[in-house]
Order: C-alpha cells, then sequence, then structure tokens
C-alpha cells in the first residue's frame, strides 16, 4: 500500500504574529525535513518572500479562503480551519496536520501520526483552565446535539490531524462556524459567550461527542507528555514540569496564554505585584526559552526572548535556560493558587450548565444550532 499523502498546514493573516509563524516553520524545517507544509499567509511581503526560500518544503497558498458568510478581504479570523483542510484534501493530500502558528515543535512530528489507521482523528487536550470541562457532552447538549460519547475535557485544537474519512467533520464544523448563532456570538467579548461556543474548539468538542460523529476514533495529544499547553496558572503545572525533566520533553510547545513577541514588556513592568508576577512567567516561559536556538535565522527582531526582569534573569541564570526546568519555582506557586481556586473551578462547573428545551421536532442531531440554550455565564479565573 503507498504512504498517504500528508501535509502540515499552517495559516495566519497577522503580520504582528510573524515572528511565532517564523518560528514554527523553522522549527518544523529542522526537525521534520523533506515534510510537505502548505501556508496560507496573505499579507506576505517580498522581506517574508525572501526569508521562506531557504525552506523549499513550504509551498505559499496564494488562493485565498473563506471566513464566515464569504471571501475575506482583510483577514481570515479564528474561524478557517475546517475550510483550509478540506482545500488541502480537495488538493490531492490524504492527510492534513494542522499546527497553530503560536506552536514550534521540538522534535520530527511524523513519528506520532505514521502508525495511525485513517480513521483515526488526532486532537489535543484542553489546558487546566475551567472551561475544559465537557460534563456529560456540555458542549454538544447546548448545541442541540445528541449526546454519543463523553470526554474526560474538552478538546483544543492548536493540533489536528485530518484525513479523507473525516471530510464529513469538517463540513458539519465550517457549517456550525457560519451558522448566524455562532457568527453573533463572536461579535462579543470571550467572557460574554456561552461556552459552546468560545472558539471553533468547543464547536468541535461539541461535534465529536456528538452521536452524529461518535463512531469516530479519537487520538488525544496528552497535555503535558505530547504537547504544553502554557496557559499561565492553567499551563505547565509543576508534575508536567518534573515529568520533562526526567523523561522526553513533549513533540509541541503552544503560547496559547500571552504571545511573549507582542508583549508590552516596558509598560507592564510598573504594575502591581500579580501583574509583575504574570508577566515574569511569561518571560521564563518554554516557548520563549525554546525560541532562543532560531534566534539567529529569523530575520526579525528576537529582544523579546532576553529576559526583561531581574526575577526572570536571575530564574534564567539558575536553571542553565532549561524550558523546564526554569519557571518550575513559580510552577509551584501557581498550582497552589490553582488549588486554593478550586472551589471556584466547581463553582463554576455549575455556572455553565445549560438549560436546554430540545425541539421534538427537529431529526436528530440536526437541532436547531443553540436557538433554545439558556446558557448562565461566568468569570474566566485568569
Amino acid at each position: 500500500m503507498r504512504s498517504p499523502k500528508s501535509t502540515v498546514c499552517v495559516v495566519e493573516d497577522r503580520e504582528a504574529c510573524e515572528p511565532s509563524l517564523k518560528l514554527l516553520l523553522a522549527s518544523l524545517g529542522l526537525h521534520c525535513p523533506g515534510m510537505a507544509i502548505n501556508l496560507f499567509y496573505p499579507v506576505a511581503n517580498e522581506e517574508f518572500l525572501r526569508w521562506l526560500s531557504a525552506y523549499p518544503q513550504v509551498r505559499l497558498q496564494v488562493g485565498r479562503l473563506k471566513n464566515g458568510y464569504g471571501w475575506m478581504k482583510n483577514g481570515y479570523g479564528w474561524n478557517v480551519k475546517p475550510q483550509a483542510i478540506m482545500q488541502l484534501l480537495d488538493a490531492g493530500f490524504d492527510e492534513v496536520i494542522w499546527i497553530d502558528s503560536d506552536v514550534l515543535v521540538t522534535r520530527d512530528i511524523r513519528p506520532l501520526f505514521r502508525a495511525l489507521d485513517s480513521a483515526v482523528f488526532v486532537a489535543t487536550e484542553h489546558t487546566l483552565a475551567p472551561e475544559r470541562h465537557d460534563g456529560t457532552g456540555l458542549r454538544a447538549q447546548s448545541w442541540q446535539l445528541s449526546v454519543g460519547r463523553i470526554l474526560p475535557a474538552a478538546l483544543n485544537s492548536a493540533v489536528l490531524r485530518v484525513t479523507r474519512q473525516h471530510y464529513g467533520l469538517m463540513e458539519r464544523w465550517w457549517e456550525l462556524l457560519q451558522s448566524d448563532a455562532y457568527q453573533s456570538c463572536q461579535q462579543k467579548e470571550w467572557q460574554k459567550r456561552p461556552i459552546h461556543m468560545l472558539g471553533d474548539q468547543d464547536v468541535l468538542t461539541a461535534l465529536l461527542t456528538s452521536v452524529e460523529f461518535a463512531q469516530i476514533p479519537l487520538k488525544t495529544l496528552r497535555r503535558g507528555k505530547h504537547i504544553i499547553q502554557f496557559d499561565g496558572v492553567w499551563g505547565y503545572t509543576t508534575a508536567e514540569r518534573m515529568r520533562n525533566l526526567l523523561g522526553d520533553g513533549p513533540t509541541f510547545i503552544h503560547s496559547c496564554a500571552g504571545k511573549p513577541w507582542m508583549a508590552r514588556w516596558d509598560s507592564e513592568r510598573l504594575n502591581h505585584l500579580r501583574e509583575y508576577l504574570k508577566m515574569v512567567y511569561l518571560d521564563v516561559s518554554p516557548y520563549t526559552l525554546s525560541s532562543v536556538r532560531f534566534s539567529e535565522g529569523l530575520g526579525c527582531d528576537t529582544s523579546w526572548m532576553c529576559a526583561h526582569y531581574k526575577l526572570s534573569s536571575i530564574l534564567r541564570s539558575l536553571a542553565m535556560q532549561h524550558p523546564a526546568l526554569t519557571g518550575l519555582p513559580m510552577a509551584v506557586f501557581a498550582d497552589i493558587a490553582r488549588l486554593i481556586k478550586r472551589g471556584y473551578e466547581s463553582r463554576f462547573r455549575q455556572s455553565w450548565i445549560p438549560r436546554v428545551r430540545r425541539s421534538h421536532r427537529a431529526p436528530l442531531g440536526r437541532e436547531r444550532v443553540g436557538a433554545d440554550a439558556d446558557i448562565k455565564h461566568a468569570p474566566r479565573y485568569r
């Protein structure tokens, strides 16, 4: 049997995120030589194109993607994943591995997917944030979908593996992301959105827990083992760091809370103690420390990789810049704070329980999109 034709898919439309985009491409070039990469980056300028010429495995897609209600002239937004993936499947690829542009890789990613059957769908485990809970299929219920299975935690879409067998799932995902209900919620502040419409990954979780797609085998990349979900107090725990110190590190590092290449280090320095510690923790993030080795070849400002505070400089020196060890003392305190807030988190879960009035006339798995769901809102504890 022939090997499946596989590609990595990367999408970005913000020039401000070009440093992270270059980091992802450089890390893939180092660890996955020869692996096809399809990049959607409509704002690429001549300088970026010159830099990209050093990575012949990357093919820049010149065609634009659809988003929402039509062709976007000024950017893609958050919800283009199924559209980009389907476009590559239509182009002849059998397998598409989506990677967010704020992720970098630390080793060859291909062994994670090589032995998988084409029926297996891959996503990542959610962070430790309160919204990781999905209850008894909470997101599916909130979309008025019949629950077909329960997951231990909601899914994160930073890394996905999709094959031709999942084309129907991608179509349905795209359909819900275009719905009036979802599009309307995306105009609200994050804290005011219902849990099943926080973002595209919550819609994906709803679908994969529904009867319609419960038969799809699911592999979840584990937090700490396969991927670091650096989400401030909700990410990269003491236990995960110790595991990485004593064994192999993760394949992916995701900077999901705070973007160090965009942080306003000087202006944040004078804020109160809580904000100062938050910024120091970001300053010793495993993403930043793992980025340093690529600094000379990025062709852009890399000053954000340097220590910005005395405390972070001390922590870096004591740990010899090790990504897992450098932030360990702060991770201990973060874990303690998180455990103290567990009571609040329990109340958070209760506040997200929907009162769903099901439509008896709607066909199974195709009920009206969240029209009758009454969702209480709760603050994000971050």
